[in-house]
């Protein structure tokens, strides 16, 4: 069919599809009626075939026609009516193949019948096959069809070099993250709940056993992806690596597609949704399927180490948690490759405000060198146009599923980003001059403050970094004190001993019966007094070691200037983790909080989302209230309600901190 269909194309000439008549045909020639199917009506068709048909279904598509089944085929879909659905499927993701033949139902005036979608369907699918078989043998035509051909020239601005082009720092700028729009619907048989829980155990699949394989060069296979698992790196190379990092507070902060959210995915979704890896320029590089999971660590892993393998050196790749999987990639398997390749993770300049200060210092793409007005953020507008495509291929096949993707990324890659990019690019260069243009003003602003270079900027934030870091632990002697302070305070409490030593119980002869029914009273009180015995032993011992530690040679008691001191350092502590929390909880919500700070949000929207979110935000409203309580104790201001929606930086809430010098010179 294949065949038949290259020479019915290639005998349309100019009038191209929308023509649609068969070319005339040589040799001995048969003929057979069929019922054909076109855009603006139906009618009967006689069907001319040639001796060369090894098959009925090659006459059809000879004649410019799709069968609607194998063998002897009596229907058939024009190939015009085909390629319409498919390049408006591809324009309007969203548009099925059930709305497409209600369309075609109502202009020609007949009821939709049910049989008539699955009759499209097979023949769109059969349309589909033909022309990725074609498309393969273009591509072996042109040496194109390696493996991983496609990826190598993904993106002529970042993969085509000129002979004697001058190197930069990094070959390749992209960015990947994930996303759950793209879900599927798992056909399993019902089961029970996991220990009758809330999340359902995935039961037997029911679908249909397809071996068909779909994704092309786009997709990267499961076990692929399931090769950098945690049990597999383990399997292969024992506990010497590891997959996680080290614990990273910013991980917290960007945990939508965490476990605890994705297990009541499994009973209902197969695929929870993509991982996608795009350059600066929006081409698609790489995808892979989640599968029963959140955004695991085994899906950046799988992408990277192709990137690695394809592209080589010098890559560097915006994440939403880039500063933890840097970490991540150190630790694995993958570690000295990509340390050797020049790999670099970075943050996205727009989920920098969801980083503490000393993260962006080191992560964020807007204060890495030789990234320029690249914001690594690419990822989202993305995902918002697949938004689209997720609710034809929630109930699709596994297929069917890869295959509607794959198609809009060649698609999206061939007729928008190629088509935008030469506007991208002049874009960035009118922005590169407009900055150019703010030389004069900044040298007038640097010579008013006394600012000798540009290379002090750079300054700046190194000292700002090395300051941040040093902050990163309490001083080891601040931390000993307190620790020695809360002992004396566990200790003087202690002194309830005395209570249960001086303790009597004293009988006369009018209760002196009691004395017998009250024995358990009596070793209540023996049991309490060496408890606590053993309880002040046991703090003194801790107490004499803090002070061999810290060299006191007297004793702290209340009162004291060491007392006190340490008091309010303890004070100072429970304030701060108070704000710690509640920043935590501010930055979950921090997109919701600035789009009532956005210019154009009328008074009453600002009142709306203000109560909306102070309604489903008592999470929030505790975290103030516990600030508050930390504040009132150190005499500090405190936070309303309404002061806390305004806070849309996190430089709001380090401006509440107080540093332990001052560094304001």
């Amino acid at each position: 069919m294949a065949d038949a269909y290259t020479e019915w194309y290639a005998a349309l000439g100019q009038e191209g599809v929308g023509g649609g008549n068969p070319a005339e045909l040589d040799g001995e020639i048969n003929s057979q009626t069929a019922i054909v199917v076109d855009s603006l009506g139906s009618y009967y068709s006689l069907i001319q075939s040639v001796e060369r048909d090894t098959y009925w279904s090659c006459s059809l598509v000879r004649n410019g026609t799709f069968p609607c089944s194998p063998g002897v085929a009596t229907v058939g879909v024009t190939t015009r009516t085909l390629e319409v659905y498919r390049v408006q499927s591809l324009r309007c993701p969203r548009l099925s193949i059930k709305a497409f033949v209600k369309s075609l139902c109502d202009i020609q005036v007949v009821p939709f019948k049910p049989y008539l979608q699955v009759q499209f369907s097979i023949t769109f699918d059969l349309y589909l096959d033909v022309l990725s078989r074609i498309h393969r043998r273009v591509q072996a035509a042109l040496g194109r069809d390696s493996p991983n051909w496609r990826l190598a020239n993904a993106c002529p601005c970042c993969l085509y070099h000129v002979e004697g082009e001058p190197s930069m720092r990094y070959q390749m700028l992209g960015t990947w993250d994930g996303n759950n729009s793209l879900k599927r619907l798992a056909r399993n048989e019902s089961t029970e709940n996991v220990d009758g829980g809330d999340v359902p155990a995935p039961g037997k699949s029911k679908e249909f056993e397809d071996t068909r394989v779909a994704g092309g060069d786009y997709y990267l296979t499961r076990e692929e992806v399931d090769a950098w698992s945690k049990e597999s790196i383990k399997a292969a190379f024992g506990d010497q690596v590891a997959v996680d990092g080290e614990e990273n507070p910013c991980e917290e902060r960007w945990k939508n597609l965490s476990e605890e959210v994705t297990a009541k995915m499994w009973g209902v979704y197969e695929e929870t949704g993509v991982f996608l890896a795009l350059c600066r320029h929006s081409f698609v590089l790489l995808i892979a399927d989640m599968v029963r999971s959140g955004e695991l660590s085994k899906y950046p892993l799988a992408v990277l180490d192709r990137l690695l393998e394809v592209i080589g050196k010098d890559i560097a790749m915006g994440y939403d948690v880039g500063c933890g999987f840097g970490t991540t990639v150190s630790r694995s398997p993958l570690g000295e490759k990509a340390k050797e390749l020049g790999f670099t993770s970075l943050v996205g300049a727009f989920h920098g405000h969801a980083h503490g200060r000393l993260c962006q210092l080191c992560h964020l793409a807007t204060y890495k060198p030789d990234i320029g007005i690249e914001h690594l953020e690419q990822c989202e507008p993305w995902f918002s146009e697949t938004n689209e495509l997720a609710s034809s291929t929630r109930h699709m096949s596994v297929f069917h599923r890869r295959q509607a993707i794959a198609r809009y990324c060649y698609h999206h890659d061939n007729f928008e980003v190629y088509s935008r990019l030469s506007k991208f690019l002049v874009d960035n260069y009118k922005q590169a001059l407009e900055i150019q243009q703010t030389r004069h003003a900044l040298a007038k602003t640097m010579n008013d403050m006394g600012i000798p270079s540009t290379n002090t900027f750079r300054q700046w934030l190194t000292d700002e970094q090395a300051y941040l870091s040093s902050l990163k632990k309490e001083p080891l002697e601040e931390t000993l004190q307190m620790e020695y302070f809360k002992k004396l305070v566990k200790l003087d409490d202690s002194e309830y001993l005395s209570n249960a030593t001086r303790e009597w119980i004293q009988y006369t002869p009018d209760n002196i019966s009691q004395a017998f029914t009250n024995a358990d009273q009596t070793r209540r009180l023996e049991t309490q007094r060496r408890h606590a015995i053993e309880n002040r032993d046991d703090l003194k011992k801790e107490v004499h070691v803090l002070e061999m530690q810290l060299g006191i040679k007297t004793r702290w008691i209340p009162g004291s200037a060491e007392w006190e001191r340490t008091k309010q350092l303890v004070s100072t502590a429970k304030f701060q983790r108070a704000l710690d929390k509640l920043e935590g909880l501010i930055v979950a919500r921090l997109f919701e909080l600035t789009k009532l700070n956005m210019s154009r949000t009328g008074y009453k929207l600002r009142k709306h989302i203000a109560q909306a979110l102070k309604t489903r935000s008592q999470a929030i409203c505790t975290a103030v209230t516990s600030y508050n309580d930390a504040a009132s104790e150190l005499g500090r201001p405190q936070l309303t309600w309404e002061e806390v929606l305004d806070y849309t930086f996190l430089s709001d809430f380090e401006l509440l901190r107080d540093a332990r010098r001052d560094i304001s010179q």
